[in-house]
């Protein structure tokens, strides 16, 4: 049976599985060729998650534009760095496809996760495994010390929301002294969704971990650094693949402003 102690880490089947489930459809909104070799290898019981349309969808739609975020990025500089945060059982940089092939992306993650990674999916020659906690600053300095000139990009999906409102700042406040020119992309959800994920979400209340930092304004990152300045941010019902949940629940979510602007993916710069 698959184990790993971190509640957190065990977080990262689910975004696994709903990449599988939705590569499996006739019109997937994204295909993961790793995601449909990984789950048949994994001893788990992934039935609890099989009435999670929302983010069976969520996930897929997250991930699709996060790919075109990096891919955007890669081509926007000329020595980028994609840098993994929490990068559990992805796949980005298979993807992003040819345009990624010689581009170094760090994959970082606790140790166990790290392991496991490395025993189910080898890396790629373009990837370097970093055993790490995304909160510590050794391996900051690391990057920053081995690519003087180099521009960095820290995707972050599906993790801060697990962390305390102080660990994430200390988090953006790290990078932001480090790492100018860089940016950073990741997805948060708001203080009421953190407060009622137990009950209303279709994962996380089957799972061990909870949300705890929650954010109501895009540009609250830029007052934990004045070198953070907001890129852009996108809601769910901003994206035309949201109607798969049900015409009705779309509606609804983009006219209750509550749910409409309880998740959403945010973009930073580092100037």
């Amino acid at each position: 049976m698959f184990q790993i102690q971190d509640a957190v880490s065990e977080t990262l089947l689910i975004p696994l599985y709903m990449r599988y489930r939705e590569s499996l459809k006739p019109n997937p909104i994204i295909h993961d060729e790793s995601a449909l070799r990984l789950i048949p290898q994994i001893d788990y019981d992934f039935s609890k998650f099989d009435t999670a349309v929302h983010s069976s969808v969520g996930s897929a739609i997250r991930a699709t534009y996060l790919d075109n975020v990096t891919k955007d990025f890669i081509q926007r500089h000329q020595q980028p760095i994609i840098v993994m945060v929490g990068c559990g059982l992805d796949a980005r940089h298979e993807r992003v496809g040819d345009i990624g092939k010689n581009i170094p992306f760090y994959e970082l993650d606790l140790p166990d996760v790290i392991a496991l990674r490395k025993q189910m999916m080898p890396p790629a020659e373009n990837e370097i495994l970093l055993p790490a906690s995304a909160f510590e600053t050794d391996w900051m300095d690391t990057l920053q010390t081995q690519y003087p000139h180099a521009s960095f990009l820290f995707v972050i999906e599906g993790v801060l929301m697990y962390f305390t409102k102080s660990q994430v700042k200390k988090l953006f406040k790290d990078l932001a002294a480090r790492f100018s020119g860089g940016e950073i992309v990741f997805d948060i959800g708001s203080t009421w969704m953190s407060r009622n994920s137990k009950k209303h979400h279709d994962v996380i209340k089957h799972m061990r971990a909870q949300f705890d930092y929650g954010c109501d304004d895009d540009h609250e990152m830029e007052h934990w650094a004045n070198n953070l300045q907001l890129i852009s941010a996108k809601y769910m019902p901003d994206f035309p693949a949201w109607k798969r949940v049900g015409l009705l629940k779309a509606v609804i979510m983009w006219l209750v402003p509550t749910i409409r602007k309880s998740y959403r993916f945010l973009r930073y710069r580092i100037t």
